[in-house]
């Protein structure tokens, strides 16, 4: 798949909804879907970390607005949902992006409410905003959520349990939430980006990890806006992963990958 481009204005006429969206990741995202022609709604707890995206939104021809959120704060959530819908008559896109992660540390060493916060953050927060999103888009007839996940919820990570849980928690929420929209019109999927090098995977932790297995953030932006687009809406519910999976392969293997439950969330049992 080709990385997107400003020429490319396949969301034109779409609103979407970008949590975390002042670095790493969801500033990537942020910045390829409003370049894609998409009235694009970037998100933050500081809102003032948003400003320099929106001037370089502005500056290629895009279109933003920004709102102070809390993803954890559920009359927050409601309010910027239904401010946006309110605005621009519909919602077509939620990224849910908003995370956290802590530093190494084994289960039983870790403080439990700093590892309950990033329950609160990546779970909690992504829940809230997709019941937001989804009480419009089912009345809509249409939509996608698209949620920010991590291959680390296929293996445990006894020094990352907190954020290992909470990935394989998210995973299990998009597939139930999928089954349910899928016959109201919404898609919704689960995009690992790989091991992508932002702010989240400066921690020390990473520091010994050879450079071939990093994944170029350009190949997330590259399946977001495809999944975006509605060109893979029969895959609702897959797990697809930027760095190993090709999105257009994926798509023309559509009717096997659903008939085997491929890219689920399983467990083996004989």
């Amino acid at each position: 798949m080709q990385t997107p481009t400003m020429e490319n204005r396949i969301l034109t006429g779409q609103t979407a909804l970008i949590t975390g969206a002042n670095r790493g990741i969801g500033k990537a995202l942020a910045k390829t879907i409003a370049h894609a022609g998409a009235n694009t709604i970037i998100t933050a707890r500081n809102p003032e970390d948003l400003k320099h995206i929106e001037d370089i939104i502005a500056a290629a021809g895009g279109t933003s607005d920004a709102f102070q959120m809390d993803v954890t704060d559920s009359a927050q959530v409601r309010d910027v949902v239904n401010a946006v819908v309110q605005k621009y008559g519909q919602l077509d896109l939620l990224i849910n992006n908003a995370g956290i992660d802590t530093g190494a540390c084994l289960p039983w060493e870790q403080d439990p409410d700093e590892w309950w916060q990033v329950q609160k953050v990546n779970v909690r927060g992504a829940y809230l905003c997709s019941h937001a999103a989804l009480r419009h888009m089912t009345k809509q007839g249409k939509g996608r959520i698209i949620d920010i996940g991590s291959l680390i919820s296929a293996t445990p990570s006894p020094t990352s349990s907190a954020y290992a849980v909470s990935k394989v928690a998210l995973l299990r929420m998009s597939t139930c939430f999928a089954d349910a929209a899928k016959d109201f019109g919404v898609s919704i999927f689960t995009v690992s980006p790989g091991l992508v090098a932002t702010d989240l995977t400066s921690q020390p932790k990473f520091s010994d990890i050879p450079k071939d297995k990093w994944t170029p953030i350009e190949k997330c932006q590259a399946v977001v806006l495809a999944l975006a687009s509605g060109k893979a809406d029969k895959l609702t519910g897959r797990f697809i992963h930027a760095g190993l999976h090709d999105l257009d392969e994926l798509i023309q293997n559509a009717d096997q990958i659903i008939e085997q439950d491929k890219l689920t969330l399983e467990l083996k049992m004989d």
